[in-house]
């Protein structure tokens, strides 16, 4: 089975790895789903392509990057453990390397003994559950005038009267040190891998086989029908949550559970979406009312 990866890590950009594809028909058909199904996301960021042991020619190296282009992508490095196919990127002009530049994150979990238990779902959610469409106020929106940014000696932009820089627990923060968001438009096929460093949404379904991995929160603005793990490295606080949550497996920090053992909700009768977390150590999984 082929194993196709988007690795995103904010500091050295996104990895759209294809080396698990058996042929380079395989590998070209989801490079190409993958950019141009997000094509807007990847105009701007790093991008590099990772290719494995796959040997290619000069022209089919120019295919790869052609496809790219497509999209307004040319890569930044290009991966592969071939000489032969890293002598017909740099013959392209492409930056090639001969050392995978990162890889999936490698998960400690203490599976429990026996089958892996269903998470606890709440049937009926009441007044009291957390984090349901019912607590959203709706606030008015009052029109304003924006003054002209007034900028210090040093050539910064001076605060504004009332307001605080962004900060976690008191201490200033630069923006750029927030966790970062990945999306991913498309629809994840079996044997395809998804990774971020920070809060990950799928905007596709998720089908059995695929597996999605975030060290923050997941959203799958579809069906989750795979492995999904929010909360890499131990983020207890972490959620997944989707449209039609019937997941193989999720796992959350170092949590780990099925779907309940009920018959489950479906999207499109118009229930909402649910959303799984950590309630008193376990995975509870919570449906959002709307009325």
């Amino acid at each position: 089975m082929s194993k196709i990866a988007i690795i995103s890590q904010p500091e050295q950009g996104v990895l759209i790895d294809v080396g698990g594809c058996s042929t380079l028909k395989e590998a070209l058909e989801h490079l190409s789903g993958t950019l141009q199904s997000s094509n807007q996301f990847w105009k701007g960021s790093k991008v590099l392509f990772g290719l494995g042991s796959l040997e290619l020619t000069n022209s089919q190296a120019a295919q790869v990057l052609a496809i790219g282009k497509g999209v307004g992508v040319f890569p930044d490095e290009v991966f592969s453990s071939s000489e032969k196919t890293r002598a017909a990127f740099a013959e392209h002009g492409a930056k090639v390397i001969d050392k995978i530049p990162m890889s999936l994150p490698k998960i400690k979990l203490e599976m429990p003994k026996g089958d892996i238990p269903f998470a606890e779902a709440d049937e009926d959610a009441d007044e009291k559950t957390p984090h349901t469409v019912s607590d959203v106020t709706l606030l008015e929106v009052e029109t304003i005038e924006v003054e002209p940014e007034e900028v210090g000696e040093d050539g910064k932009k001076k605060p504004e009267p009332g307001l605080k820089e962004s900060s976690i627990d008191g201490n200033p923060v630069d923006a750029a040190q927030l966790p970062q968001v990945l999306y991913v438009k498309q629809t994840l096929r079996s044997g395809q891998v998804v990774s971020h460093k920070g809060d990950l949404v799928i905007v596709g379904d998720v089908n059995p086989g695929a597996e999605i991995m975030a060290e923050g929160d997941i959203t799958v603005w579809g069906s989750l029908r795979g492995i999904a793990h929010a909360g890499v490295g131990g983020n207890s606080v972490a959620e997944i949550r989707a449209l039609n949550l019937q997941p193989i497996q999720i796992r959350i920090a170092s949590a780990i559970a099925r779907a309940p053992d009920r018959p489950r909700i479906s999207y499109a009768s118009g229930t909402g979406p649910e959303t799984a977390r950590i309630v008193e150590g376990k995975i509870r999984i919570q449906k959002s009312k709307a009325d």
